[in-house]
């Protein structure tokens, strides 16, 4: 089992809010979730299988043998397929997204055929009865147990679809883009803190987060405004903290990523 590089990955789960097994039956669907999801949630199939289909457009099929990761604010809607019904444990959690692996899809989910299907069976179903018996202590033994089973979760995930040595060579970036976010960063300057070369860079960056570095930097300025505005800070000064040196193009670019303008979105939330 490979390590976590430079033991960087750290999953914040601050709250689980729901365990339970449940089955989906043949010719219904679920709909709760089609305007977005406000809390993650991990899936571990018993029976039959589940057909998700997001507003990204992405489609994923989930079966047993197969866990998957789907964070919060994706929107889908989910059936069960082959006219079978779909059983399987669902956990619900609360916990700062920006501690999710820049890989994990926000707006699907992540899908892992885990190396010991069985062991992963059986720590849903212990996380499933420690939530059900309301024990005292239950809230936190549950997140003890989600906990350890997000951290084998994320390891097999990284150890099967992401090359390590390229992760490690781009730590340096992402951690410089995490800390100086409202910083004028460049491309040439992030490759620089890699030792890469600008192309090189941008290419093996993108191999691993699934995004170039730019467009990586820009949507953790869009997820920290997100904050600031929720806490009442006000445009001009979000803008500022946030790296956008011009109000009118930090409405204009966060209308874009989120498809409401930053006003809006404050009176939503």
């Amino acid at each position: 089992m490979l390590a976590y590089p430079q033991g960087d990955l750290d999953v914040d789960v601050t709250q689980v809010l729901l365990a339970h097994r449940y089955t989906m039956m043949p010719g219904l669907e679920m709909d709760a979730y089609r305007q977005g999801r406000n809390m993650h949630g991990m899936v571990c199939p018993i029976d039959g299988a589940g057909e998700y289909f997001f507003s990204t457009g992405q489609i994923s099929r989930l079966s047993p043998g197969q866990i998957a990761l789907i964070p919060a604010s994706a929107a889908y809607r989910v059936r069960a397929a082959d006219g079978r019904p779909f059983e399987h444990y669902t956990v619900n959690f609360l916990g700062n997204g920006d501690t999710l692996p820049p890989w994990i899809p926000r707006g699907g989910m992540y899908v892992l055929s885990p190396k010991d299907p069985a062991l992963f069976m059986a720590r849903f179903q212990e996380l499933t009865d420690i939530w059900q018996r309301m024990r005292a202590g239950y809230r936190m033994n549950a997140k003890a147990r989600l906990l350890s089973i997000l951290a084998e979760y994320l390891c097999q995930c990284l150890s099967q679809n992401v090359d390590p040595g390229a992760y490690s060579r781009t730590l340096p970036a992402r951690r410089r883009i995490e800390t100086d976010y409202a910083q004028p960063l460049t491309l040439a300057q992030l490759a620089q803190e890699c030792g890469m070369s600008p192309g090189g860079f941008r290419r093996v960056f993108t191999r691993v987060y699934g995004q170039p570095p730019i467009a990586h930097l820009m949507r953790l300025r869009v997820e920290k405004a997100k904050e600031l505005l929720l806490i009442g800070s006000s445009l001009e000064e979000t803008a500022r903290l946030t790296g956008f040196s011009d109000v009118n193009y930090f409405i204009r670019y966060f209308k874009k990523a989120t498809g409401m303008t930053p006003g809006r979105f404050r009176l939503m939330f």
